[in-house]
């Protein structure tokens, strides 16, 4: 049933997107996006695709030096961008 209260733009694009089943593929998209804004350009330049299955984020490292350290300190990276996003929707960061 529908409210006959006026909603603001951000509500009703919010129900539009819960309705429409785009809520799981917008938060990936911002998994990436966020994860991408974390590397300096020098992480840049050793790691690969990254991509979202369920509440894992997969990154592929060119380097075993490079995954070793990104592995080492997953945790770290979990919690901060989990920090960017606002909530926890990546329980493991896994470096391939």
């Amino acid at each position: 049933m529908r409210s006959r209260r006026p909603q603001s733009l951000k509500e009703a694009l919010d129900d539009w997107i819960r309705s429409s089943g785009l809520q799981g593929p917008l938060a990936k998209g911002r998994v990436l996006a966020e994860w991408e804004s974390m590397l300096s350009p020098q992480m840049q330049q050793h790691v690969g695709k990254a991509w979202v299955r369920g509440d894992r984020l997969f990154v592929t490292v060119h380097s075993t030096v490079w995954r070793q350290e990104l592995h080492m300190r997953r945790e770290e990276w979990r919690r901060t961008l989990n920090e960017k996003l606002g909530s926890e929707l990546i329980r493991e960061l896994v470096f391939r």
